[in-house]
Parts: C-alpha cells; sequence; structure tokens
C-alpha cells in the first residue's frame, strides 16, 4: 500500500514547465517583435544558403559537374 504521507518527487514537471516557458519566451520574440522578424529572415536565408551547398555538393558528386555550377543553376532555379 502507498503511504499518503510521502513526498512525490516533481523535478520532471517543474524542469518541463520552465523549458517550455523559455522556449514560449524565445518563440514570442521571433514572432512580435521587429527584431525578431529580422532574425527569422537571418536564419531563413542561413538555412536556405546550407540547404543549397548540401544539395549542390550531392549533385556535384554524382554527376561530376563542378560545385559552383551546380549552385549558380539552383541559385537560378530558386528565383
Amino acid at each position: 500500500m502507498k503511504n499518503p504521507f510521502e513526498k512525490e518527487d516533481h523535478t520532471v514537471l517543474i524542469s518541463s514547465i520552465a523549458i517550455g516557458a523559455l522556449v514560449a519566451g524565445g518563440l514570442a520574440y521571433l514572432y512580435l517583435t521587429e527584431n525578431g522578424r529580422k532574425s527569422r529572415e537571418a536564419i531563413g536565408h542561413k538555412i536556405k544558403d546550407e540547404a543549397k551547398d548540401l544539395a549542390s555538393g550531392v549533385i556535384s558528386g554524382k554527376t561530376g559537374i563542378g560545385k559552383d555550377k551546380v549552385k549558380k543553376v539552383a541559385d537560378f532555379v530558386a528565383e
């Protein structure tokens, strides 16, 4: 039988709430402020550039075409 006076460990619950609050604060900053909008745009550009670079490397490795040429074509197609 479980002891009703025994304390329960709530550290997981408390830490989950704290992490959720931090994530919510970060998202609020990114979506509700002007600096956040600029940060989102910068992050988006970096992600697109990294994706193009990764795809160019894979295509260049498979076809033997120079990576810079593949990247130029990717830039043209993406726009």
